[in-house]
Order: structure tokens, then sequence, then C-alpha cells
């Protein structure tokens, strides 16, 4: 038999501390918003997204939450960084729904939350469109895979070869690859967990590429390119990837995004 606690917990008491723990988290949401005011008068609000700091940020606080699950502090924090985010600068949101268009709002409002201004697409071409021609901008679109071909954009000599592959949706249990990802003009930058993002034209090419880095994993192909995955994120300045563009000159890094984190 299992015993029972000799008395009951005072229920007015537990409201109390509820209440005062409630109200200390306004003060220091306050606090945090005031902070990010003084991030934006040292950034004169450029460049105000930071998906990698945002990522590593996420990372290490949901590993040192315990047993709160880490989808909880992903959405708790990813409302507080969209307001702070709001605060600092001009950024919007558009979004292509094709496909689940509820699962995919659900998706970037778990990641992004509510504060940036968001527009939706009906097609995945229009939403990198209007990226492409505003600034401070993130598109939302379906993860590199199946039919679609629009990564090929940001390849050498593509329409969008300044921008690249900054983040993967959903944060949390997304799998082996992820529904959908955030493409911007941000500059890549590491979290601490990535997985970087390699694209290649011609069979001889890729031949050579897969030959230098057998772990490599094709994600997406269109026509004679090819987007492969590589854990880590690569420093395309160090030799051995100098190399590698020497015997496929085609090779380039168009993205680099976390890897998901794990559910309690």
């Amino acid at each position: 038999m299992t015993s029972t606690p000799s008395h009951k917990p005072d229920i007015r008491k537990i409201r109390k501390d509820i209440d005062r723990v409630d109200t200390a988290l306004l003060g220091l949401i306050a606090e945090r918003l005031e902070l990010a005011g003084l991030v934006r008068a040292s950034k004169s609000g450029v460049g105000v997204w930071r998906p990698s700091r945002e990522e590593s940020h996420v990372r290490s606080l949901a590993q040192k939450a315990g047993n709160t699950s880490p989808a909880l502090i992903s959405r708790i924090m990813a409302e507080l960084m969209s307001a702070s985010l709001a605060i600092q600068g001009p950024m919007t949101l558009h979004i292509a729904l094709e496909g689940d268009a509820l699962s995919t709002w659900s998706m970037v409002r778990d990641r992004f939350g509510a504060s940036i201004p968001a527009l939706s697409y009906p097609t995945t071409s229009a939403a990198l469109s209007a990226v492409a021609s505003t600034a401070e901008a993130v598109a939302v679109v379906p993860a590199p895979g199946r039919m679609n071909s629009w990564w090929t954009a940001l390849m050498q000599g593509g329409a969008m070869e300044g921008f690249h592959i900054l983040s993967a949706l959903p944060r949390v249990d997304a799998g082996e690859w992820p529904q959908a990802v955030a493409v911007a003009s941000t500059q890549m930058a590491p979290s601490g967990d990535d997985r970087s993002l390699i694209a290649l034209t011609g069979d001889a090419q890729q031949a050579s590429f897969k030959a230098r880095f057998p772990d490599a994993k094709l994600r997406a192909s269109s026509a004679d390119h090819a987007l492969y995955s590589v854990e880590g994120f690569v420093d395309m300045e160090a030799d051995i990837w100098q190399n590698a563009r020497r015997a496929a000159p085609s090779l380039k890094m168009i993205g680099v995004f976390p890897t998901t984190l794990k559910g309690i």
C-alpha cells in the first residue's frame, strides 16, 4: 500500500505562491524587453535576426531546464524573442502555405512567436520572391526534397545566390529531416550543434564530393543539381573544403541549421 500525506497542501498558500512567481516573471519579461530596446540602439535596426544565437540559447536553456519539456522552453522563448525582434527593428515573415496550412502556421508560431508581422502566399516561389525584394525578411518554405527544386536558386549563379537556409521547423522533434526551413540573407554562423547543406552540379563533381565525404547524405536533387547534408558546421576556408571546391567548382554551402531538440 502507498502511504498518503498526513495533511494536504494549503491551496491558498499555493495560489499565493503562484501569483508571486507570475509577478516576478512579468518583471523579468519587462526587463528583457527593455534590454531588447538597447540592442536596437546598438544595431540601428539592421540585421536583427540572428538564428544561430537564438538556437544556441534555446538549446542551452533546454539543457538547464531539467524535466521541463524542451517544446515548452522553445515556445516560451519563441514568444519572448519574437517580442524582442519586433522592438529591435522591422522584420517580416513570408510564409508559403503549400500543403497543410494549419500545420505550417503552427510550426511558424512555435518557432517565431506571434509578434513578428507575417504574410502568407500560396506558393514557395511567391514567398521567396517577396523575401528577395524586402529588407529584413525571412521566408518559411517547404524543406528541400521530394519534387521541389526552389533550393537551386541559392546555388552559384542562382537568382537568390546571396540567401541561405538558416533554420529548420519544427525546432523540437523534427525527425531525420525538417518539414520546413527558413531562408534569409543573414550570414551563416554556427550554433554549436549543426547540419550544413552543400549544393553542387554535375555527375562528375558529385562523384568527387562523395568520394571525399562518404558520410554526406543526399537530401534533394533536380536535373543535375544535388543537395547534400553534412554533420557539423562547415568551414569553407579549411583546407579540406578548399580542396573539395577545386575538384568541384560548383560546390557551395547554401545553408546550415541546428540539429533538432529532442522532446521529453
